[in-house]
């Protein structure tokens, strides 16, 4: 299981790489694809896809729009993130309005609770794998785009070694039952340790690095991305499942590889415009 996850999860940041280096425009359409593909795991986990089909035929059409927008965007080369704001709000309050017209005109099947948990998990998925493609769009976004894989990724691989050698205190045992203190603290030193080698990297080839910035980045994504990880894990409880799915070997689904990346992606995002460690 081990050599499954390590082979897997090398080949999963071998292909992140290639397509980062590809250019915004094969980013924009990768996570085009990572956005449908998630919330594809969602629904099925949730029990949506095969109950409220319209629903979830409508989330798709939500995502599927406000993805195009971006995609377009890099496409031309120009993202305007004021532009993209205004129109994610239009578009997401058009998303809830109809979400409510189907609980009005089918309430016997369509509760609130239900239009609530489709909006929310469509919205948190959208929203946040959108911030990588922001991200790579600013003028510092190929470099910074980076920051988002080594927090997330790099606080979950050290977390993982750290807590399976010296993890003795339970963390939240009834949402994660294999999550330490001990390997928290692993991430957290392992993604500001990746951070500033990074930073070293960049500084000798002339980029301006501002390091306490970057170490107060490294400390805030190791910290997020494993929140990121106990939302998801919360939902899986929930839903009596250990995977989202089986897509990725030795790691599950989608969801499962990116669970992370959701939360670490919009702060480095607005990390980068309020505390810029890369210059």
């Amino acid at each position: 299981m081990l050599k499954e996850r390590v082979i897997y999860g090398t080949l999963g940041f071998a292909a992140v790489v290639a397509v980062i280096l590809q250019g915004s425009v094969a980013l924009s359409i990768a996570v085009f694809a990572l956005v449908l593909m998630s919330l594809f795991e969602m629904y099925k986990s949730t029990g949506l896809l095969k109950k409220y089909k319209i629903l979830t035929l409508a989330g798709f059409l939500f995502a599927a729009t406000a993805m195009s927008f971006l995609l377009n965007a890099a496409i031309n080369d120009r993202i305007n993130y004021p532009v993209f704001s205004q129109g994610f709000l239009q578009i997401t309050l058009a998303f809830g309005i109809v979400l409510m017209l189907f609980m009005i005109f089918m309430h016997e099947k369509v509760r609130f609770s239900t239009v609530s948990i489709v909006f929310l998990e469509t919205v948190y998925i959208t929203v946040a794998f959108s911030h990588i493609i922001l991200i790579s769009g600013e003028a510092n976004g190929k470099i910074t785009v980076w920051l988002v894989f080594f927090g997330a990724w790099g606080a979950d691989t050290f977390a993982y070694f750290v807590g399976k050698i010296f993890g003795r205190h339970k963390l939240i045992e009834k949402v994660s039952p294999k999550k330490t203190i001990e390997g928290a603290f692993g991430g957290i030193v392992g993604s500001v340790l990746l951070y500033i080698v990074y930073g070293i990297i960049l500084a000798k080839n002339g980029v301006g690095i501002n390091y306490v910035n970057l170490i107060i980045t490294g400390v805030l994504a190791a910290v997020i991305s494993q929140i990121g990880d106990l939302i998801m894990s919360c939902i899986k409880r929930e839903n009596h499942i250990k995977d989202y799915g089986d897509i990725i070997p030795g790691h599950g689904g989608i969801l499962d590889r990116f669970d992370s990346v959701l939360t670490v992606a919009p702060l480095i995002f607005y990390l980068n415009i309020y505390l810029p460690s890369i210059l």
